[in-house]
């Protein structure tokens, strides 16, 4: 695998969607908006940040999610898509 896209920034919502598949904080609409947006960036979605140093972890962002589109202040965690050589 070699990385097809990086320095994505998820919202914490689309976090824990991409990670565990948990939609639990969500209403109806950001069900729909964050399954879109990772049905468009395809199935090889992965984590690229560190919880333990930080690194990859911004706590205070008011840029969108690349995921979900939300612009909503909060934390943002680095992704990546990753494709078959």
């Amino acid at each position: 695998m070699k990385i097809k896209l990086d320095g994505l920034q998820f919202c914490a919502d689309c976090l824990m969607a991409a990670c565990n598949g948990d939609y639990s904080s969500f209403d109806d609409a950001q069900i729909e908006a964050a399954k879109k947006g990772l049905k468009r960036l395809g199935p090889y979605v992965v984590p690229a940040f560190d919880s333990e140093t930080g690194e990859g972890i911004t706590e205070f962002s008011r840029s969108p999610c690349d995921c979900c589109g939300s612009d909503l202040a909060g934390s943002r965690h680095e992704f990546a898509v990753l494709e078959p050589e």
